[in-house]
């Protein structure tokens, strides 16, 4: 039995010591690893201003976005009206507070980076507070991205979408 729980203990040690490494190397990496945070974003085309109209990347499920203060990046998921605008959305930002920083900074400046398939677009977050709207892309992500559909408005306190807008690079 002691034997079982000393290899136990070595395994849960290993795997703690793994996701520790990843994360210290993630945070000096070019772009997030996986589910964690990584570094400012660098590699890939940069352009002057982000896109009026972002539907060529309509197929897309994920980005890199890196705020610009801080600068650490993440990926996450996007969804593109039928205009053409790009919203980043965020769920639990009040049951995960611990976890969800990156709406708050958001919030508080906007200012960002966006890398698709190799771009790099400078843009600017910003939240979108219009309860209709929120129900309608609401469903258009949980359709988008296979998750329950709620029934009525998501839950503001919980559920943030950025609309995200051109920014030039300066």
């Amino acid at each position: 039995m002691r034997r079982l729980l000393r290899g136990f203990g070595v395994l849960v040690l290993a795997i703690v010591v793994v996701l520790g490494v990843t994360a210290l190397v993630a945070r000096v990496s070019d772009g997030p690893i996986g589910a964690f945070v990584g570094g400012p974003l660098e590699n890939g085309t940069r352009h002057a201003e982000g896109l009026a109209d972002w539907s060529v990347y309509r197929g897309v499920d994920a980005i890199d976005m890196q705020l610009v203060d801080p600068a650490r990046s993440r990926k996450v998921w996007i969804l593109i009206d039928d205009d053409g605008r790009l919203y980043i959305p965020s769920g639990f930002v009040k049951s995960l507070p611990f976890w969800k920083h990156w709406p708050h900074e958001a919030a508080a400046d906007g200012r960002a980076v966006v890398r698709i398939e190799g771009a790099l677009y400078p843009v600017q977050l910003v939240r979108v507070d219009d309860p209709r709207l929120l129900e309608s892309l609401g469903r258009q992500l949980s359709a988008k991205y296979d998750l329950p559909t709620a029934s009525g408005p998501p839950d503001p306190e919980e559920f943030w979408l950025f609309r995200v807008d051109s920014r030039n690079e300066s």
